[in-house]
């Protein structure tokens, strides 16, 4: 994928009865599980977040503009203006401005959203606006929010209303980029029409030969209050893989179909997901709520997948939300402290250090997680021990040598050069960075001790 765009610098399930310890060796299979794989770019926008909870919302306390700083040194790379809220509600003008530029000023980019339930001028006359100023310009833009599972639009009106709105803002400033449509998960039904069907479809162009839009998103949380530890791990991961690879196989048939080719292809995003829009009672860091430690494990495995399937941003839901305990969903805690939950820590370990091309691995155990990268001859690895009681040893110096029958097997779509060994702790996350020669120059550790202690990740020398 051909982004076009240079990457910003950015500074800043139950128990398994086997033994205690598990001696991991490292190896390549060469073309037995990555058969013809090409170069996976990470995404410059990979890394966002959600606009939420700003103060008076909903008749709500927010607290964002107290956190700015907080936000940046997560790493987030694009933030999204939008959801239910500022669909039914668009905010005001001199708001939506003090907004972007607190975003623009932690060197992010907006994403804005503008409401199915104005009219396709008014959405233009905000194009108009923001994009008449250098220091305000928005590049990408959405319309409207989860029109189909919570507002009941047929599928002819969703169309309608993409079309009317995306002609409009697009005979403004045809620069911009627009994501559609923001369903709350991915109906196949509506999907498909929307990127297949003759007459429904919005990946075509308009009038004016400029393309209705520029990528599909979807949002999903997907447990609901009931749920157990083995959900988060497996049953989360591949739900949601199941819905990337749906929507992976509708685009290349849109952008064949619509001769959709290099910057003209269409992108893909998540724009909302977390564990859960119903948090269980337990909000603690050892439970399996949305502050728990292992939900920033899972959001590691989301923004993995990400990474591997070309994704263009995924902006979790939210940045801070802490006045009811159902919805505390956001990545940092509630006043006074605003401590930083084990999904903030999680991200900012990837922002800051997962970039350039995606190395994707695998392992024969479940339970223990592998993703890599490599940028400018440094390779990252990040392993995740999602074990309660067991430790893992991995030796990466023997990243070439197969597996004997008493080890767990990790494979790899490229050579990787690593000389270290590693015990991975249970319920902890490590991120190595070696240089080319294979030699460590980082190692970051996060645990769930660390997590209850309200502790950051620490650097290990």
């Amino acid at each position: 994928m051909n982004w076009g765009i240079n990457r910003r610098e950015i500074i800043k399930p139950e128990k398994m009865k086997i033994s205690k310890r598990i001696i991991v060796t490292l190896f390549v299979i060469g073309g037995l599980f990555f058969t013809s794989l090409t170069a996976q770019q990470i995404s410059p926008y990979l890394f966002g977040q959600n606009l939420w909870l700003t103060e008076g919302a909903e008749g709500r306390p927010g607290y964002i503009d107290q956190i700015w700083p907080k936000v940046e040194q997560s790493g987030v790379e694009i933030i999204r203006i939008g959801g239910a809220g500022y669909d039914r509600n668009m905010p005001p003008l001199d708001t939506l401005i003090h907004w972007v530029k607190s975003i623009k000023a932690i060197g992010a980019e907006p994403l804005l959203q503008v409401s199915k339930f104005q009219s396709a001028q008014q959405a233009a006359d905000l194009v108009k606006y923001f994009n008449q100023s250098e220091d305000l310009y928005i590049r990408f833009w959405s319309i409207g929010n989860e029109p189909y599972h919570m507002d009941k639009f047929s599928v002819d009106s969703i169309s309608d209303y993409i079309k009317t709105h995306a002609t409009a803002m697009k005979a403004v400033d045809d620069k911009i980029k627009i994501f559609v449509p923001d369903l709350a998960a991915y109906y196949n039904n509506v999907y498909e029409a929307l990127l297949k069907d003759d007459e429904l479809s919005v990946a075509g162009r308009d009038e004016n030969g400029n393309c209705y839009i520029d990528g599909i998103n979807f949002h999903n949380y997907p447990n609901a209050k009931d749920y157990n530890r083995s959900d988060v791990i497996f049953f989360s991961v591949s739900k949601m893989r199941g819905m990337v690879m749906d929507l992976k196989k509708d685009i290349a048939y849109a952008n064949e179909k619509y001769a959709r080719n290099g910057e003209d292809a269409l992108s893909w995003s998540i724009t909302e997901f977390n564990i859960t829009y119903d948090n269980p009672d337990d909000l603690s860091p050892g439970g399996i709520a949305v502050p728990s430690f292992i939900n920033g494990q899972f959001w590691v495995d989301i923004f993995c997948m990400a990474m591997e399937y070309e994704a263009f941003t995924v902006t979790p839901w939210c940045i801070q939300e802490s006045d009811r305990p159902r919805t505390y969903f956001g990545y940092v805690g509630g006043p006074p402290e605003f401590i930083p939950h084990s999904t903030y820590y999680h991200m900012q370990m990837l922002a800051e250090n997962m970039n350039g091309e995606y190395i994707k691995m695998n392992t024969s155990s479940p339970f223990f997680k592998a993703f890599g990268s490599v940028d400018k001859g440094v390779t990252t690895i990040v392993l995740m021990n999602q074990h309660e009681e067991q430790f893992v040893e991995a030796d990466l110096n023997k990243i070439n040598t197969k597996a004997d029958n008493s080890a767990i097997a990790i494979s790899s779509s490229r050579d990787i050069q690593a000389n270290f060994k590693v015990r991975s702790a249970p319920n902890s996350t490590t991120l190595l960075q070696f240089d080319d020669q294979g030699r460590k120059i980082k190692e970051l550790l996060y645990t769930q001790k660390m997590a209850i202690q309200n502790e950051p990740p620490q650097i290990i020398k």
